[in-house]
């Protein structure tokens, strides 16, 4: 039978994962990545029977995905993918830049040699897919980036202070990727590391910055391409 939306799933079950987090991860990895769109109508049976889960962990999931306002659930009629809301992207904004630019004064000062082959080898990923107009390769690998910053910082459980924000942020940035060139987000990832090689905080500060106003600053374009995307 037809799935009424497009849904993939891009990793098995882990092992250690109970069906509930199985659901939840791949619901909203499907969000994030713009798979199900703003809008969309959720047909629980269907993902339940793609994922082979019983409702139940499904309907968790969901539950769980509308108190963090990616989904909606209509009582008796229906249940969606949350519109894009400007206000909580802009939050996440707010948050992202405000403590990564933080972040990276510590990684500036103690970035070692392992903390930089690792920059550098996500840095070639990057490129290669921004050579292969990758948009969901180069999307994983820039959220990796910053993760990555945040360990060679020593504050791996910061990145799970802003959680709440980061999945509105990553939807209007994906959204950004099907209409910008990815080639401007690489140049930024590439001068923050340089920065931070030759500890330049001033530089990596301002290249991060720029780097997350890029999708706030071009919400007005994405906004009147796809109205139906926004609150």
């Amino acid at each position: 039978r037809k799935v009424v939306m497009p849904f993939a799933i891009h990793e098995e079950r882990m092992t250690d994962e109970s069906a509930k987090q199985y659901a939840l991860r791949v619901l909203k990895h499907n969000i994030m990545r713009l798979d199900m769109l703003p809008g969309e109508v959720i047909n629980e049976k269907d993902i339940a029977a793609q994922l082979q889960l019983s409702r139940t962990p499904v309907r968790e999931a969901i539950l769980e995905l509308s108190k963090e306002r990616l989904v909606d659930v209509f009582p008796q009629k229906a249940t969606k993918v949350s519109l894009m809301d400007a206000k909580i992207v802009e939050q996440g904004r707010f948050v992202r830049s405000t403590i990564e630019i933080a972040v990276l004064e510590k990684v500036c000062k103690n970035c070692g040699q392992l903390c930089m082959h690792k920059l550098e080898e996500n840095l070639a990923q990057q490129k290669q897919y921004v050579e292969d107009n990758d948009l969901l390769g180069f999307f994983i690998s820039d959220n990796e980036f910053h993760q990555l910053l945040f360990k060679a910082a020593d504050l791996d459980t910061v990145y799970e202070v802003f959680s709440t924000y980061v999945p509105h942020f990553a939807r209007e940035r994906m959204l950004r990727l099907k209409m910008f060139d990815t080639t401007e987000l690489f140049h930024d990832h590439m001068t923050i590391i340089n920065a931070i090689k030759e500890h330049d905080m001033r530089t990596a500060q301002l290249a991060m910055r720029r780097h997350i106003d890029r999708v706030v600053c071009d919400q007005k374009i994405l906004k009147e391409a796809f109205p139906t995307y926004f609150a």
